[in-house]
């Protein structure tokens, strides 16, 4: 079987504009300290999700970027075989779950849902593809990496693209 490559010439997106210069104190994100159990702890601003950004590849707009975003959203749930959420998934629940979010559904099963996709050739994958490799599917988020649920030992997560073939449905 032939397997596919994402595109490792993807340029990466254009740095921001440095900011303005401001005084020393409001550089930094404002930080709070928190006080549990008589331990002081300090904290900072994080994702609007409440758990840290799993990577720092933009998502997409439009469809592409509810995909990703839900896929994102479910890093560091649970890996449960034959479940599709809200509180574990398993390879293709997670892709049926995210697909689902934009109106499009799939089939609980890897191979199927490789089945009903067009295929992309290497090197013109986007963030959304369906990235096939046997028995497992995960979307690919770009920057070589992608979304799986992989298995009960790492459950959802970010990870770099190890091969296999993608597919777009969007």
């Amino acid at each position: 079987m032939a397997r596919s490559r994402p595109d490792a010439a993807v340029a990466p997106a254009p740095p921001a504009p440095p900011a303005p210069a401001q005084p020393k104190a409001a550089s930094k994100p404002a930080a709070k300290k928190t006080t549990t159990s008589g331990k002081t702890t300090k904290s900072t601003t994080k994702s609007t999700s409440g758990k840290a950004p799993a990577t720092n590849v933009a998502p997409p707009s439009g469809a592409a970027g509810t995909v990703v975003n839900f896929a994102l959203a479910q890093v560091g749930k649970p890996y449960v075989y034959a479940k599709s959420g809200p509180n574990a998934y398993d390879c293709s629940g997670l892709v049926m779950a995210a697909y689902a979010r934009v109106g499009i559904s799939l089939p609980h099963q890897s191979e199927q849902i490789a089945a009903r996709g067009r295929q992309v050739p290497s090197g013109q994958w986007m963030p959304g593809d369906v990235i096939h490799t046997s028995g497992h599917v995960a979307i690919y988020i770009g920057g070589g990496k992608m979304v799986e649920a992989a298995n009960p030992s790492a459950g959802v997560r970010v990870a770099p693209v190890r091969g296999g073939t993608a597919y777009r449905f969007l």
